[in-house]
């Protein structure tokens, strides 16, 4: 994919400011992301729209145009790539899990370092001299010890050429899967931050290799009559004014199915039902508020409770 496919597969004029890109960059993932659209096709069309985005970004496609040239240098100067990027992923979980939290696996694809070249892009050739062997370094080994040095003989000079196999940006496209703990209690539209888990940022001074965060968007599918709030999970009952009175017992839906709840005599609108441990964690309880139902006909209601009291 070349830059002017890659402005295309994002639906962009060539030379969009970099904000515009990323903006239709996240609307375009979400829009296809496989957890959300199901369409025969999508995830291909996903993992096209990430390589396009990060073609864009580097400004490197597979064009020879947009590649960078080979050159000579002398010794070998390793090129440290550099992607910045975060990863915006999508999961949807189902409002019991939710509630009691889950463990995912999220598959998704991001830029990895390339083995060919070592993330930097270029691969060092042959140059064609005898006494290093092409290397433009000599290796001597005293006991123990092991020494480096420039040829004396081609002076370190290398010849350098961009990698095919990463096309010179010193990252290849790689599908991962990483198992997630999604905690008790998440709501929808939260984020989680899988921190080291985004695109390859680099090697520096010696250090493990680096990467970007990545961030979880979290989709709860709603469940009518019931809401997080806190520990709790919410519900709402309504019973006429005559049971409130009364006293009654009440089937109410619950995260682990029906249960049989008592509802005492004198109850009064707004007051609390407790389930225990039907909320956050299965430690947590689901409150059942009650929403008395007063009758339009009050006479007929007072007419009732004297015939109970006689």
């Amino acid at each position: 994919m070349n830059l002017k496919e890659a402005y295309a597969t994002l639906e962009l004029a060539q030379g969009t400011p970099p904000e515009e890109a990323k903006k239709k960059y996240r609307e375009l993932t979400k829009k296809y992301h496989p957890d959300v659209n199901k369409e025969p096709g999508a995830e291909d069309k996903f993992k096209k729209i990430n390589e396009a985005y990060q073609i864009i970004q580097t400004g490197k496609g597979t064009d020879p145009q947009d590649r960078r040239p080979s050159y000579h240098q002398g010794g070998f100067h390793r090129q440290q790539v550099i992607q910045l990027e975060n990863i915006e992923v999508h999961q949807t979980i189902s409002f019991k899990e939710s509630v009691l939290g889950c463990k995912k696996e999220i598959k998704y694809s991001r830029h990895s370092k390339c083995q060919d070249c070592g993330g930097a892009g270029e691969i060092k050739l042959n140059n064609g001299c005898k006494t290093c062997g092409g290397k433009g370094q000599v290796v001597n080994r005293q006991g123990n010890m092991v020494m480096v040095s420039t040829c004396s003989e081609c002076h370190g000079q290398t010849n350098m050429t961009s990698c095919s196999a990463c096309h010179g940006n010193g990252t290849v496209h790689a599908d991962v899967s990483v198992h997630v703990s999604v905690p008790a209690g998440i709501l929808d539209g939260n984020i989680l931050r899988l921190q080291g888990m985004g695109n390859y940022a680099g090697s520096f001074m010696g250090l493990a290799d680096q990467h970007t965060d990545a961030f979880l968007h979290i989709s709860v599918t709603p469940e009518p009559g019931l809401n997080i709030e806190g520990s709790s999970v919410i519900s709402h009952l309504t019973i006429p004014l005559l049971d409130a009175l009364r006293g009654c017992k009440r089937k109410v839906k619950t995260i682990n199915g029906d249960k049989e709840i008592q509802i005492k005599p004198q109850s009064r609108n707004r007051d609390e039902v407790i389930v225990p441990h039907c909320g956050v964690s299965g430690t947590g309880d689901q409150k059942v508020i009650l929403d008395v139902e007063y009758p339009k006909n009050t006479d007929k209601l007072i007419g009732v409770l004297l015939d109970e009291v006689v």
